[in-house]
């Protein structure tokens, strides 16, 4: 058996974006792998990648997952699956994902045995923290580790996300047009998952050999779009409240989740600070809307243009500070979050108005 490669003495291993994917694709992890980053389905495709390259070595490694309940059922449920000494066959890769410190924190205890001079286990842990935040000990652990690697993903890229629909339209045999991935990225969360998902349904609506077409992605509803969310935002950055409050409240009713508006919010404001540079270095709104890489509906491109223009640089950039710190209110527990939200697309809606009045 070839063992997973260790760092040497003294070394540790951080990696970051495209490093951290390009080490999990061709290098032998150790035996303690931290992943941190945004996105969920990235992450366990990275975590994927390290499984694969352990089992091309030991195909006798078994890949098994374990979520929070799983560690709350069965404590030593991981130290056991990655020991040789399991009572159920042999060592296998434990692929752990947990979102809180506590939890992370039980399992780093694994290593820290081994930091100490410990016996190694023969299987490996990836142990999948999530967007855990820079002060997290447990992710300070594995960084100073020379027997662990620690590998942080950013948050997905246009561009990444494009290659993850056009990859899962190849795999399902359908052909997917310009148009119809700038509409889906528009309609959907921004994540690997949520993208994935849609292309898998939307091909099935296609059939096999089909192409999938704006007019496919309007017929299925793309994304589970929340009905008058894009609506919404559309009237808040147009200076219409009352029109805003009545579309958000549409939203809220489809079952739209305050994240994903703040998301879209988030979204419109860097779409139009885009706009703005463009239009600043000579170029033409309209224009600029129209290439495939703003990711703008042909038939929206004109009422985004005209907000661009009704919008100055530094207001917008306004507008994507409170919305940050509205996302992270958000995101605490206990938040009124749809209120937040509401407030927030009131702020906005009435200063655009007050914006279209001079």
């Amino acid at each position: 058996m070839v063992g997973p490669a260790a760092a040497s003495a003294g070394s540790t291993m951080k990696l970051t974006g495209l490093a951290a994917v390009k080490a999990a694709q061709k290098d032998l992890s150790p035996r303690f792998v931290i992943l941190s980053g945004p996105d969920s389905g990235q992450l366990r495709r990275l975590a994927e990648a390290i499984a694969t390259r352990h089992r091309a070595q030991n195909p006798e490694l078994e890949f098994k997952r374990f979520s929070e309940d799983d560690l709350k059922a069965n404590p030593g449920g991981v130290e056991e699956a990655i020991s040789s000494a399991s009572l159920f066959g042999g060592a296998a890769i434990a692929h752990v994902r947990v979102s809180g410190e506590k939890d992370a924190a039980s399992l780093a205890g694994l290593l820290e045995r081994v930091d100490k001079g410990g016996p190694k286990p023969e299987g490996v842990l990836i142990l999948d923290v999530g967007d855990i935040g820079r002060s997290s000990k447990t992710r300070k652990a594995f960084e100073d580790s020379s027997h662990a690697w620690s590998l942080q993903l950013y948050e997905t890229t246009r561009d990444e996300l494009l290659g993850v629909a056009r990859a899962e339209a190849k795999a399902a045999g359908v052909s997917i047009e310009l148009d119809a991935l700038a509409a889906i990225l528009e309609a959907v969360a921004q994540d690997t998952d949520s993208v994935a998902a849609e292309v898998q349904k939307l091909a099935v609506y296609a059939g096999a050999e089909g192409v999938i077409d704006l007019a496919c992605v309007e017929a299925v509803g793309s994304g589970g779009r929340e009905a008058g969310l894009d609506e919404a935002i559309d009237a808040a950055f147009s200076g219409q409240p009352a029109l805003m409050v009545q579309r958000l409240e549409q939203a809220f009713g489809g079952g739209a989740n305050p994240v994903a508006i703040l998301n879209g919010t988030g979204r419109r404001v860097r779409l139009l600070l885009q706009v703005r540079a463009g239009v600043e270095g000579g170029g033409n709104a309209a224009e600029i809307l129209k290439h495939p890489k703003m990711g703008v509906f042909w038939k929206r491109q004109a009422e985004v243009a005209r907000q661009a223009g009704l919008w100055s640089r530094s207001a917008l950039e306004d507008v994507l500070t409170a919305t940050l710190e509205a996302d992270g209110q958000v995101k605490r527990a206990g938040s009124p979050d749809t209120a937040l939200v509401e407030q927030l697309l009131i702020r906005i809606a009435k200063r655009a108005e007050r914006i279209a009045k001079r």
